[in-house]
């Protein structure tokens, strides 16, 4: 006789492969939903899991000055649909941030400059190949108005 654990591994292992399953391309029976989930391509019966190609990591630099406000980029950089720096990051003034990345509450006074700040929000990879950190340029997740927003406030963390 299976004891509760042996049983409840079981359970989860069928769970875990079942899971993989749909997101490898397998549709599940019944109706299809008229929903438009391209931009999660996990959620799209047209591209699923492992068929995208990755973007290749780009290193863009900052076009003329910052022209950024810092009081958006704190919103961004707290928007859990948008920026969500704080899933990750301590920032000035986040009310539940994360532990992941660094600390950036005073980033202002790490001396770096526009410039680089923009570019390594645009695409960590171009620095850190191995980064988990999303890139918010080349993935299209924020605008380059919102990027700029996002350094303002960064540049403003002293």
């Amino acid at each position: 006789m299976k004891s509760i654990f042996e049983k409840g591994r079981a359970v989860a292992l069928l769970l875990a492969a079942a899971a993989l399953a749909g997101c490898a391309g397998q549709q599940a029976a019944g109706p299809a939903k008229a929903s438009d989930f391209s931009e999660w391509p996990c959620l799209s019966s047209s591209l699923p899991c492992g068929k995208l190609a990755t973007r290749k990591p780009v290193q863009q630099a900052l076009a003329g000055p910052l022209n950024g406000d810092p009081a958006r980029g704190k919103a961004l950089a707290n928007e859990r649909s948008k920026g969500n720096c704080v899933a990750c990051h301590l920032l000035q003034g986040a009310e539940q941030p994360g532990s992941k990345g660094p600390d950036l509450r005073s980033y202002g006074s790490w001396a770096r400059s526009d410039a680089e700040t923009y570019a390594l929000v645009y695409d960590m990879r171009s620095r850190n190949p191995d980064t988990v950190m999303p890139p918010a340029g080349t993935n299209q997740i924020l605008t380059d108005q919102e990027l700029r927003d996002v350094v303002a406030f960064l540049q403003s963390s002293k």
